[in-house]
C-alpha cells in the first residue's frame, strides 16, 4: 500500500508556524489580562474586596484581575498607587491638595462611626442633646446622666484624624473640644478605653474597632467615614473607571454595602 510521505521541509514549516501561533496566542492573552493591585488605606480593605468581587463579574472588567492587597500602604500610598494602576484605596475623602494632584475619587461606602465608653461609667445610652452637653462640658459627671458618680474623661484624636474629621463635619459641635487625653492611633484609643485609666472615659472611632460592650448608643446620631477608590485624571475616560463609577452608584451596590454592615455612600443631589 502506497502512502504519500510528507516532504521534510513541509514538516519544518508546519512546526515553525505552530510554535509561532502558540507564542502569539500566549502574548495576546497576557495583554488581554491585566493585573491591577488595589493598594492603599487599611480601613477600606474589606469594602474594596467586596466591591471588586462583584465588579469583576461585569463584562467590562473581564480582562482585568483586581487584587485587593490587605497590607495597608496608607491613604497617601493609595493616592500614589493610582498613578501606576487604575485604582488606589482611600481612608477618607480626598482634600483640596490631593485633588490638585489630578486625582479623583469614587466613594464606595461609609464606615459607621460610634462613641464608646469605659467599663465603669454606668451609662450605655444617651440622647444627642446629652452628647452635646458632655462635649461642651456642661455635663462633667456620669452621675448627671444616671451613671456612676465619677468625672467624665474626654478621650480624643488629633484634629486631622479621619474619623474625627468626619464627625466634626457631620456634627459641628465637636469642633472646639478640649480633650483630656489625645491618642494618635486607632489601637491606642481602643486600648485606653479598655484600660483602667479609661474606665470613666468617652471616646469615638470606627465602630468595627470596638467590642460591642463598649459602644454607647446615642439617639439620632449617625455618622460615617467615607472610603473609596482614587484614580488619576489620565484614566478618567477609561471604560473600566467609568463602569466602576456607575457600579458605585447602583442600587445593587447600595444593597450589598448595607447587607455587609457598612453605610452606603451619600447620595449627592
Amino acid at each position: 500500500m502506497h502512502h504519500h510521505s510528507i516532504p521534510r521541509h513541509q514538516y519544518r514549516k508546519f512546526y515553525i508556524s505552530s510554535i509561532f501561533f502558540l507564542f502569539s496566542s500566549m502574548l495576546s492573552n497576557s495583554y488581554a489580562n491585566e493585573t491591577h493591585p488595589v493598594m492603599g488605606a487599611g480601613p477600606s480593605t474589606t469594602v474594596a474586596e467586596l466591591f471588586f468581587k462583584h465588579f469583576s463579574l461585569k463584562p467590562v472588567a473581564q480582562n482585568y484581575s483586581f487584587i485587593v492587597e490587605s497590607r495597608s500602604i496608607k491613604h497617601a500610598g493609595g493616592i500614589k498607587a493610582s498613578g501606576e494602576y487604575l485604582f488606589g484605596r482611600t481612608g477618607r475623602p480626598l482634600n483640596k491638595k490631593e485633588k490638585e494632584l489630578n486625582k479623583h475619587e469614587i466613594i464606595i461606602a461609609r464606615i459607621p462611626l460610634s462613641f464608646v465608653t469605659g467599663k465603669n461609667t454606668g451609662v450605655n445610652h444617651i440622647t444627642l442633646k446629652q452628647l452635646k452637653s458632655i462635649y461642651s462640658r456642661k455635663t462633667t459627671n456620669w452621675g448627671q446622666l444616671g451613671g456612676n458618680n465619677s468625672e467624665i474623661i474626654l478621650a480624643g484624636r488629633e484634629p486631622t484624624e479621619a474619623a474625627y474629621s468626619a464627625l466634626k463635619h457631620d456634627h459641628p459641635f465637636l469642633n472646639q473640644v478640649a480633650f483630656d487625653q489625645i491618642l494618635t492611633r486607632d489601637h491606642q484609643l481602643v486600648n485606653f478605653i479598655k484600660s483602667t485609666s479609661g474606665d470613666y472615659a468617652i471616646g469615638f472611632g470606627a465602630q468595627s474597632n470596638f467590642d460591642t460592650s463598649y459602644l454607647l448608643k446615642v439617639d439620632d446620631f449617625n455618622s460615617g467615614l467615607s472610603l473609596g477608590l482614587v484614580y488619576d485624571t489620565k484614566n478618567m475616560n477609561h471604560p473600566v473607571v467609568k463602569a466602576a463609577i456607575d457600579f458605585s452608584r447602583s442600587d445593587t451596590w447600595r444593597e450589598l454595602v448595607t447587607a455587609h454592615d457598612f453605610l452606603p455612600p451619600e447620595i449627592h443631589k
